[in-house]
């Protein structure tokens, strides 16, 4: 009978039959080592090329297929230090190509893709800040990493595979400070992975001014405006000026939205007594989040 493999079956087959072929194998020896039909083969080969797991060297007529660098690195199942800290010794060498594979090797594997953002990147990024504060490394170099992280969240964003989407559950993520930006960015990405309707709205703290509370408010009222369910702003923010106002203008809100608004926000520890002003979570960590707006979902569909 004829069986359907997974992408993450043919790979692992592909990946250990390669690893050790340092002058790469032909689509027939992959054929003959993993067990598959040469259509099988092929079919994978061509996915795993498109995505940049494998590359090809054309010898003759024949296509001889090679691992690319970073992804053979990975054991499995995943160890999400393992390749939080790979990704980081890439982005540090200035190999930004071979963080990018080994990113997407891992992304197409069986793993919580949720992890990749709370438990790989955003403590690749904390780890930047430290060792820009502790002076291993220049203010251009963090911007530069920044800038890198930055780029492997939209890679995440890109291949994510959603679950099921949850039918009125909205979220609105938005940093207060320029440093919550990736925390942002990923918070927006992890709630669209687990199935809702998920924005990011970037950083506001170049652009507040004494009008900008009615800004946030009618776009609000246009993104949400006939929305109904669980509608949550998620604020994220080191700064209390950005805070108050996020906080106080998501408030003022409640019962003007036809959905059940909430208001998530995530500070620093300084700022937790500020933040509780109204809010109805504050925590300092991403995770706590998800759990808590998944079981506020819960009770609002239920």
């Amino acid at each position: 009978m004829y069986r359907r493999y997974t992408l993450d079956e043919v790979k692992r087959k592909i990946v250990d039959a390669l690893q050790n072929a340092g002058t790469g194998l032909s689509g027939i020896e992959l054929a003959a080592k993993t067990g598959l039909n040469r259509m099988t083969i092929t079919k994978y080969l061509d996915v795993m090329h498109a995505i940049g797991l494998v590359k090809k060297k054309k010898i003759g007529t024949v296509n001889v297929w090679f691992l690319e660098t970073g992804v053979a690195d990975i054991e499995f199942p995943v160890n999400y230090n393992q390749v939080q800290q790979k990704l980081l010794d890439f982005a540090l060498a200035g190999e930004e190509e071979h963080a990018r594979r080994l990113l997407v090797n891992v992304l197409h594997s069986n793993v919580d893709q949720v992890k990749i953002l709370t438990d790989v990147i955003l403590p690749a990024a904390n780890t930047v800040n430290e060792l820009y504060s502790r002076g291993r490394i220049g203010k251009t170099e963090r911007i530069h990493l920044s800038a890198v992280l930055g780029e492997l969240v939209d890679l995440v964003k890109f291949n994510v595979h959603p679950a099921e989407s949850k039918m009125n559950a909205h979220v609105i993520c938005v940093a207060g400070t320029d440093d919550m930006v990736h925390l942002a960015r990923s918070a927006a990405v992890a709630f669209r992975v687990l199935g809702w309707d998920s924005n990011y709205v970037g950083s506001i703290e170049q652009d507040m001014d004494p009008f900008f509370d009615i800004d946030f408010q009618r776009y609000l009222s246009r993104v949400w405006g006939n929305r109904r369910g669980l509608l949550l702003v998620c604020v994220l923010s080191s700064g209390e000026g950005p805070l108050r106002l996020l906080a106080s203008t998501t408030r003022s809100m409640k019962g003007r939205l036809k959905g059940e608004l909430r208001l998530a926000v995530i500070a620093t520890p300084e700022l937790q007594q500020a933040a509780e002003e109204g809010a109805d979570l504050v925590v300092t960590d991403l995770p706590s989040v998800i759990d808590w707006a998944e079981s506020q979902y819960v009770s609002i569909a239920g």
